[in-house]
């Protein structure tokens, strides 16, 4: 390939990489999970954000970095929704840049064009790019934990003290950024020992990243989680593992947006509307089954030149030991088990996919058809993500928790005399958006109120008034939610009902 070529492909893909993560990036409203990036970073100081961080006892407390440098990110570039999201989003086109890096380190040029696009348009990695949430941050640094670490891996000879020096830098610093990045380091310390069995190489690396890890591992362990893990608030699953773990592997592939919208899933009737999408399943089955067959294939096939080939085992190893560590992870701690739990997952894959028909493994058999059917089944694959990001920035049904909408309602609607209460939600979003006398109610403020059902605790709280509107973020996780309209049937008559993606806000008047 000639340079000039090749220098424009690679300026291509950064171009659509910078672009796939800002395209109407601020045209979504903050939802619930960026409401806790708010009210985690909304602190006068680093110490006084990090004092909120350690003192919930939430999923939050174990991936406290990225709470940190959103403040000092909104401190420079303000509070808008664009900027807010954008750190995200330049954290993504890093990513991209670092593992094209990698790529061609240890595999070659046409190897680290394919990563680094698959990367690229990856649904999964567009859309935590596009959240303000620890996610993209924490892929990110993992990304760059493989650069440092592919100098290992690397036949090129060079200085390696650096490299070593820097990835014990940046997996500490993982390990800041979330407790489940460890689980990525020890995937990449064990297939870093059984595949390339140097022992000697192997302390040399591993020991600064012990060392310089080990503040936070102390932390971890000296946590309640350390001697229970359900102890910690996370929302725990109501599915069988095995279910989990598909959809661990769909999202990371496709992204959440290529199949049906996750909310008509909870519906009753989420059976007839998987079968609605049997076609958008059977692509993504054919695509996937040819691609890791070819892998498999490649694999099993022994070569005189290796070097490609014990780089392929190493990522395998990473992609399968990482996987399985998280599904014991998940096990251990019971938490709803969701694709960006296992994040760094993407990184191996989009390492792998390539060498699926790169290489030339088949050379021995050159009519073979496996190599040109594959690198079909790998465009497929990126035509599938694009078709998923189109999904999630187009159609309403992918969209996330619209607090913008519903204040843009209450101030329109709610005059002086009414009252609003938020009985499940983010109240920090309501703020933000500028609702500022919404009464925040969830249930453990409601059990210290007085009065035998919801209405007289409701008409308590709200001083007796006439209208009252009740607010109710993702009401399908809200205990009361099946009660709750005939409890305030006592006092008051439904008026009028309106909703947008995962809000809900019901007008109720007092009975005469």
């Amino acid at each position: 390939m000639k340079q000039s070529k090749y220098y424009f492909i690679i300026f291509i893909i950064i171009i659509v990489s910078i672009f796939l993560r800002f395209c109407l990036l601020q045209n979504q409203s903050l939802w619930f999970d960026e409401g806790w990036s708010l009210a985690l970073s909304d602190g006068a100081s680093v110490q006084e954000n990090l004092f909120r961080i350690v003192n919930r006892e939430a999923g939050d407390k174990y991936q406290p970095l990225y709470y940190l440098v959103l403040f000092y990110w909104r401190s420079v570039f303000g509070d808008s929704e664009f900027a807010i999201r954008s750190l995200s989003a330049w954290l993504g086109v890093g990513s991209v840049i670092a593992i094209f890096f990698t790529s061609l380190r240890v595999y070659g040029k046409k190897h680290a064009l394919w990563s680094s696009a698959i990367l690229a348009v990856s649904s999964f990695s567009v859309f935590y790019s596009q959240d303000a949430r620890p996610y993209a941050l924490l892929i990110f640094i993992a990304s760059l934990q493989i650069y440092l670490f592919s100098f290992s891996i690397s036949e090129v000879k060079s200085n390696k003290i650096i490299p070593q020096l820097l990835f014990g830098i940046f997996t500490a610093i993982g390990s800041f950024g979330s407790i489940v990045t460890i689980i990525f380091s020890s995937a990449l310390s064990f297939s870093h020992l059984i595949v390339y069995k140097n022992f000697k190489e192997w302390i040399k690396w591993w020991i600064p990243p012990v060392v310089f890890s080990s503040p936070m591992i102390w932390f971890y362990l000296s946590s309640p989680a350390a001697s229970d893990p359900t102890a910690t608030v996370v929302t725990r699953t109501g599915l069988p593992i095995v279910q989990n773990m598909m959809f661990v592997i769909y999202g990371i592939l496709v992204g959440t947006s290529y199949g049906p919208p996750l909310e008509k899933l909870r519906d009753d009737q989420k059976i007839r509307i998987l079968l609605g999408y049997w076609p958008h399943f059977l692509i993504f089955t054919i695509v996937i089954t040819v691609i890791f067959i070819a892998l498999v294939k490649s694999l099993l096939r022994q070569r005189k030149r290796k070097r490609y080939q014990r780089a392929d085992y190493f990522f395998t190893s990473l992609l399968v030991t990482s996987f399985l560590l998280a599904f014991l992870f998940a096990l251990a701690t019971k938490i709803n088990w969701l694709p960006r739990h296992s994040f760094y997952l993407c990184i191996p894959v989009a390492i792998l996919i390539p060498s699926a028909f790169l290489h030339n493994y088949q050379r021995n058999n050159k009519r073979s058809l496996l190599p040109k059917v594959t690198k079909l089944a790998t465009v497929s694959l990126l035509i599938m993500n694009v078709y998923s990001n189109f999904q999630y920035y187009s159609n309403p049904a992918y969209a996330k928790d619209d607090y913008r909408s519903a204040v843009r309602y209450l101030l329109q609607n709610r005059n002086k005399s009414a009252k609003s209460v938020l009985l499940f939600g983010q109240p920090r979003l309501l703020q933000y958006y500028g609702d500022s006398s919404t009464i925040y109610a969830p249930e453990y403020i409601l059990k210290t109120v007085n009065g035998k059902n919801l209405a007289e605790k409701v008409s308590i709280m709200t001083k007796n008034a006439d209208t009252v509107f009740l607010i109710v973020n993702r009401e399908f996780n809200w205990k009361l939610k099946d009660v709750f309209k005939k409890e305030m049937s006592d006092l008051y008559n439904l008026q009028d009902e309106a909703d947008w993606p995962y809000m809900k806000i019901y007008r109720f008047t007092r009975k005469k």
